[in-house]
Parts: C-alpha cells; sequence; structure tokens
C-alpha cells in the first residue's frame, strides 16, 4: 500500500496527514500541520447587488474587482464562526496559537496536539484526477509501504470549503496538481523504532467561490470570487515501532 496523506484521499485538505500504514504497527498518529495562501479577486457590488456597470449614455463601466487574500488566519477566523453556529465550538474564535491539521480521517483545528474541533464538514479533500505518478525506494525483504522507504507522489486534488449548512459565508473549490512525500527511516533492529514523516504542496491552484457578508450594506450578497496562486503545505513526523526489534523477544 502506498504512503499518502489519506482521505488528502484529501486536503481535506487544508491537513497534519496521517501516514500510517498497514504493516507499521503502533504507529503514534502523525499531525501535519497546513499553512493556506491565495489571491482572491472579488467581483464588485453594490447594495443592489453583484456590479453590472453604469451607463453614462456614452459608456458603461464595470469597477475593476477587489483584490484580498485567503490565508491560513482568515481560514481559521471564518471555522471559528461556522463551527459556533454549528454549537461544535464554545467560542467565535479560536486561541491565538490554535492551528489547522489533517489528522488522517479529516481536517480539525488544534492547540498543540489536543483538538479543539473537528472542521472536516466544512473543509474536505478529494484525489480528483485520475493518474498517480508515484515514484521512490523501498527493501524487497519488507515490502512497499514498510520502512524503511521512501515515496513521491504527484497527482491533481480538489480542496472544497462548504459552510451551507453553517454561516453560509464562504464557499469554494480549488484544484491543482499536489506533490506528497512520504518517508520511513530504518528501524532500530533492537527496539523497532522508527521515524515516519510527510509532506503535502499544492503550488498554483486556481478555482472560484462566493462570500456573502453577515452584516453592512452588502449583508446576504452572495460575491462571487476566483482563487489564484492557491497554495497548500503540510509537513509533520511521528515516532513509530515494528514491534519486530530483538528487545521485544
Amino acid at each position: 500500500m502506498k504512503l499518502k496523506l489519506k482521505a488528502l484521499v484529501i486536503l481535506a485538505t487544508v491537513a497534519g496527514f496521517s501516514l500510517a500504514l498497514p504493516g507499521i504497527v503502533h504507529a503514534q498518529e502523525l499531525l501535519e500541520k497546513i499553512s493556506v495562501s491565495a489571491t482572491m479577486y472579488e467581483a464588485s457590488a453594490t447594495t443592489n447587488g453583484v456590479d453590472t456597470g453604469v451607463d453614462n449614455g456614452t459608456s458603461t463601466t464595470t469597477k475593476a474587482p477587489t483584490r484580498t487574500f485567503l490565508t491560513t488566519a482568515t481560514l481559521l477566523k471564518q471555522l471559528a464562526l461556522d463551527e459556533n453556529s454549528e454549537n461544535q465550538w464554545t467560542n467565535t474564535k479560536f486561541p491565538a496559537n490554535a492551528t489547522l491539521d489533517y489528522n488522517g480521517s479529516g481536517f480539525a483545528v488544534y492547540q498543540g496536539t489536543n483538538p479543539l474541533v473537528d472542521v472536516s464538514d466544512i473543509l474536505s479533500y478529494t484525489q480528483s484526477g485520475q493518474n498517480d505518478i508515484s515514484s521512490g525506494t523501498y527493501t524487497d525483504a519488507n515490502g512497499q509501504g514498510a520502512p524503511p522507504f521512501t515515496q513521491t507522489d504527484y497527482y491533481l486534488v480538489t480542496i472544497a470549503y462548504n459552510d451551507s449548512s453553517s454561516t453560509g459565508a464562504l464557499g469554494f473549490t480549488v484544484t491543482g496538481l499536489a506533490t506528497v512525500t512520504s518517508k520511513a527511516t530504518n528501524p532500530n533492529t533492537k527496539t523497532g523504532n522508527y521515524t515516519q514523516s510527510g509532506s503535502f504542496s499544492l503550488q498554483d491552484g486556481t478555482g472560484e467561490g462566493t462570500i456573502t457578508p453577515a452584516s453592512g450594506s452588502l449583508a446576504g450578497t452572495a460575491i462571487p470570487f476566483v482563487l489564484t496562486g492557491f497554495t497548500a503545505t503540510a509537513s509533520g513526523s511521528a515516532a513509530g515501532n515494528t514491534g519486530t526489534g530483538s528487545n521485544e523477544q
């Protein structure tokens, strides 16, 4: 079995990603902290809705889109509001040191190694392409997926944010090429201990969505936007044990 950021088969992401595999026993949960950035171009909007242009009798002019940025911090800010609206989080903000991670089954917000709230109902990841280009090395004696090994995979992924069941403030999908690397060191012959590590990178993803302000003159207006330069990165490591060290005999 290939070592991947699973369920990034899953971002969802946006994630630590668990790299535990069959045949690798006693592996600790591998959290991968996610970092996200992208440029957004929001359509110009008025109190009457999306700007369709002003005709002065000679020409029609539509305002240029507003350039904003999507970051890990803005995602965490919106996730806190959404999870609070669903009564899954007690506050409208997360602690200042909260992080967005993938834990092997979905996206969640953590404070250190302590899970605060599962957000995989809103933020998700799918392997959206058909091809998986893989390279790496493993030993014939232990087999693929058993330490020691190295592996790199390239495949298309789609990350989606959908809070329609919550505040309805943000929704988008973005697709790009993911590079997933995984590695397990050679186990110690006496203890069976090894280190597993992995990283995920999505560069230059593109997508689209809508943002709906909750207050102000544009409250309730779904403003369309496009995303470009979407970058999501994650990495993490954890200790594992094969259960076959000489000290365990």
